[in-house]
């Protein structure tokens, strides 16, 4: 019977039938504009309220694939959003490489012929997944060689993150459960570029005699094995170099000429050995005397300022080092330094943790992340391997 043959009622969408049975309507209109149109006769017994009730539950019924549809997003634009929003607690150097990883090796990937960001979040299913890991344990760098095993599970950690977040924001199946994480067989390379402590003591030497401007800056990273960008972020009023433990307190990184938090989000204090101190007394006596840039960055007074007033980069090292690396007959980088230092405490026999807060690293083992080493027992595990 069409509604031009029901008679209205005062209760839009509500019609009588001739026999007196109410008849409940509901018209939307679709997301092209076409209009959805659906009816139920109600029984002889129903009321006018019944009815009217009726009526928004089809409407409801109606309207809920439309919303749907439209509310859940695709993995690309949901994965985009997430990342804004996680970016307001994350060092700009996580985000970047956040962004690089969905956009290089995630959301591009190609499952079943699409690309997996393409994909609505309702559309991912397990063997999307799957599919995704299999690329992943098989793809190459552009040299041909294969991703390190840490690459990969840094990937898998993002990829499920995001995935979980997501059903978890949209009431949805979790697509990487019971999925399991890529398996990377690259063969380990054992890093020859390590200096001992004579090598070491040989390098800066040779820093110290042919380029004795940059002296003070790479003695500290060869001294405490710190990063680059945390050296260019350390202020003076951090820095103690009289009483019984001189040391210097970690609080900030210099990255891309921005200061931000350390790496680790986790201040850290380490021991300045002898040498060094003299060092950093000798280099802050030519900034006094103004033989040496000074630059106040609203924090305070750097220790490492650039000749042009700003945060010195990591890239600024590259040619006084390679100058100074043939005195020790290999070349010698920052990352040298670092891991230098950290073999060095190791095999004087240094406590493993001690090492970890010294150097900045962090591990999966909570009683290691949250360890708390006097920093007496560090200045003496220092003073005993370089001192």
């Amino acid at each position: 019977m069409a509604i031009t043959d029901l008679e209205k009622t005062k209760v839009p969408g509500v019609y009588r039938q001739p026999d007196g049975r109410f008849v409940a309507v509901a018209v939307i209109r679709d997301g092209q504009g076409k209009q959805i149109k659906r009816r139920q006769v109600l029984p002889e017994s129903a009321t006018l309220t019944q009815a009217a009730a009726a009526v928004e539950g089809l409407k409801q019924a109606l309207l809920q694939p439309q919303v749907e549809a439209k509310a859940i997003p695709s993995f690309a634009n949901y994965a985009e959003q997430w990342l804004i929003v996680k970016a307001s607690r994350l060092r700009d150097g996580v985000t970047r490489e956040w962004t690089h990883r969905l956009g290089v090796h995630i959301l591009p990937v190609e499952i079943a012929g699409k690309a997996l960001g393409h994909y609505r979040l309702d559309e991912i299913r397990r063997l999307h997944v799957e599919g995704w890991v299999a690329w992943a344990e098989s793809v190459q760098q552009p040299s041909g060689k294969p991703y390190s095993p840490a690459s990969v599970a840094g990937w898998w950690r993002l990829i499920t993150q995001v995935l979980r977040d997501a059903a978890a924001d949209y009431d949805l199946p979790d697509p990487t459960r019971r999925v399991t994480a890529p398996e990377v067989h690259a063969p380990k390379v054992r890093e020859t570029r390590t200096l001992d402590k004579a090598a070491l003591e040989t390098f800066l030497g040779a820093v110290e005699h042919l380029q004795p401007g940059r002296y003070a800056e790479i003695a500290f990273l060869g001294y405490t094995g710190c990063r680059p960008g945390e050296a260019y972020g350390l202020h003076w009023k951090d820095v103690a170099l009289d009483g019984d433990t001189p040391n210097a307190a970690l609080k900030f990184s210099a990255t891309r000429g921005k200061l931000e938090r350390t790496k680790t989000d986790s201040p850290r204090v380490v021991p300045l050995v002898p040498a060094l101190v003299a060092a950093l007394k000798e280099h802050r006596q030519q900034q006094m005397s103004g033989k040496v840039a000074q630059w106040d960055d609203g924090q305070g007074a750097l220790v490492f300022p650039s000749d042009s007033k700003t945060y010195r980069i990591e890239q600024s090292l590259a040619k006084p080092c390679d100058l100074c690396s043939a005195a020790v007959g290999q070349k010698v980088t920052p990352q040298v330094l670092r891991r230098s230092v950290n073999t060095i405490l190791l095999a004087s026999g240094v406590n493993p943790i001690t090492v970890r807060e010294m150097m900045g690293h962090t591990t999966e083992a909570m009683s290691a992340r949250y360890s708390s080493q006097p920093l007496a027992v560090k200045a003496d595990a220092l003073g005993r391997a370089l001192g």
